[in-house]
């Protein structure tokens, strides 16, 4: 009862009633005192309500009415004859243990008959008119929601309680409806809610708004209701993002107060850490696909001159004529595509190639010399040794000398050729490798 009072005093009970006009509109919003007693009876017979809230203002209007005498308006009395009263649709949290602990009680087994307690309505307000009321039809258009976030000046405003009721303590149910008028137009929200303590909570809205200078008004209806479980798991995320910001708000004022430089505050070094790695992605993202591309263009250099070497050595080889020495600049070139015709598939030394593309010191000497050696890659020389390649060299110049030039696959294994040192001897235009995969000496 003493919260009653309070809601009572907190509403302000003083009778007032004021109007605005806006073109051919004239708004009035009427506030009076709660219904007596005896007309609160005299209504719930006339609706067929055994119980009707026990804040209920009868009086109390909010009305929208046209120059000709056309508008809507909304009060307490019809908004209670669209609530349910036949039909209780919500139990309580405690419902189910308190029949339980009365279920012997003869008192428990009285009849009483059911209507909706918690005086839910779908309430959209009542068209007024006499002989000439406002037509209502169906439209796609809706309410501007973001033109009424517009920052405008308000030049009325006015809220109006219908009814409420505290639900014999186990939550509130109230209807209450609002207006505000500005230059551009006017909005109405009539709002219903509802909230069963441990149940759930349920909000009706009816929405209604006016745009200067149009001759029809949009209204909008929306129902929402969740659980109170429901509510409770999306109030403990919301929970957790605010202390998150708040730590993190707290941690950047505290660390300025105790004079660490912004630059070095832990908090904006994360952040700064989160753009640098989304940046570091991008650019190897681009790296990448550079790679690709010098990877695609090497091959392609590759392909060519391998073919362009065959081409030269056929010349040589069918004209008996001789290419005239590289200079400088293109013995620079030779060795630095060397490497790179030494990996690619073919990795063949055409006879007389070494007078073209390398220094005339190595297809005519028995042994490797360690300059020879170091010339050749670190990545396929690995850590061969001179010597061990020498006794190598030496060993198959005997076995190809003695054996008409050449050496086929099935003798190789048998010698154990290894084919590092294979390769080296091949890189320095020692020995080559026919089609058929047959070692000779390059003479």
């Amino acid at each position: 009862m003493l919260a009653s009072l309070s809601t009572m005093m907190s509403h302000g009970f003083k009778s007032s009633k004021q109007d605005f006009t806006f073109g051919p509109w004239k708004v009035m919003a009427a506030k009076t005192h709660i219904m007596k007693s005896k007309d609160v009876e005299r209504l719930g017979e006339e609706i067929n309500m055994p119980s009707l809230p026990e804040m209920l203002f009868g009086d109390n209007v909010l009305r929208i009415q046209h120059a000709d005498g056309y508008g809507i308006e909304f009060n307490a009395i019809d908004a209670l004859k669209r609530v349910n009263n036949m039909e209780d649709a919500v139990k309580v949290a405690c419902a189910q243990e308190w029949m339980e602990s009365r279920a012997d009680s003869e008192h428990s087994k009285e009849v009483v008959r059911p209507y909706d307690w918690t005086y839910t309505t779908d309430y959209r307000g009542t068209l007024i008119g006499e002989g000439l009321q406002m037509k209502v039809s169906q439209t796609a258009e809706r309410i501007d929601m973001e033109k009424l976030k517009a920052r405008e000046h308000i030049m009325f405003f006015e809220e109006v309680l219908l009814f409420e009721d505290e639900l014999h303590d186990h939550g509130v149910s109230m209807i209450s409806v609002k207006i505000r008028v500005m230059p551009t137009g006017f909005f109405l929200l009539l709002r219903f809610f509802l909230r069963v303590d441990g149940v759930l909570i349920r909000i009706n809205d009816t929405r209604l708004y006016h745009e200067a200078g149009k001759d029809f008004m949009l209204r909008e209806f929306s129902t929402r209701e969740s659980k109170i479980s429901e509510l409770k798991f999306l109030k403990s995320e919301a929970d957790l993002e605010y202390i998150e910001k708040r730590l993190k708000l707290d941690f950047i004022n505290n660390t300025a107060d105790n004079g660490c430089p912004s630059e070095e505050n832990p908090a904006l070094m994360l952040e700064n850490l989160k753009a640098i790695k989304a940046k570091h992605s991008a650019l190897s993202s681009q790296v990448k696909e550079i790679t690709a591309a010098q990877r695609e263009s090497m091959d392609a250099i590759r392909t060519q001159l391998g073919s362009a070497m065959t081409l030269v050595q056929q010349l040589q080889d069918t004209t008996g004529t001789q290419v005239d020495p590289l200079t400088e600049s293109e013995q620079e070139a030779a060795a630095l595509l060397s490497s790179a015709i030494s990996h690619s598939t073919s990795e063949v030394c055409p006879a007389g190639a070494s007078s073209d593309l390398q220094q005339p010191q190595s297809c005519d000497s028995d042994e490797v010399s360690a300059v020879m050696l170091e010339a050749v890659p670190l990545s396929l020389r690995s850590n061969i040794n001179l010597e061990d390649l020498n006794a190598f060299y030496q060993q198959l110049q005997h076995h190809l000398r003695t054996n008409s030039g050449s050496l086929n696959i099935q003798k190789m294994k048998q010698l154990k050729v290894s084919d590092t040192r294979l390769k080296v001897l091949q890189h320095l235009c020692l020995v080559e490798l026919d089609r058929k995969g047959h070692v000779r000496l390059v003479l």
